[in-house]
């Protein structure tokens, strides 16, 4: 796996409250793969990062379907 970078001491992190937390009605994911020399294979949010965790190169994005929230 790719080398972990160091986190922040707990206290370092904001105060989430869940009840401030919206979650979008639909999202897209696509289904992302990473080189055949590495062969990570993941889920993603469309739009968002595509840096694989494994490597630290880009994956593709092969498939994208929309999901909603139920």
């Amino acid at each position: 796996m790719g080398e972990i970078k160091d986190s922040y001491p707990l206290d370092e992190y904001p105060d989430v409250v869940e009840e401030e937390i919206e979650f979008p009605g639909e999202i897209y994911i696509a289904y992302a793969v990473c080189g055949n020399s590495c062969g990570i294979r993941s889920f993603i949010v469309d739009g968002q990062t595509q840096v694989c965790q494994s490597c630290g190169k880009l994956m593709y994005r092969t498939y994208i379907k929309k999901y909603k929230l139920a």
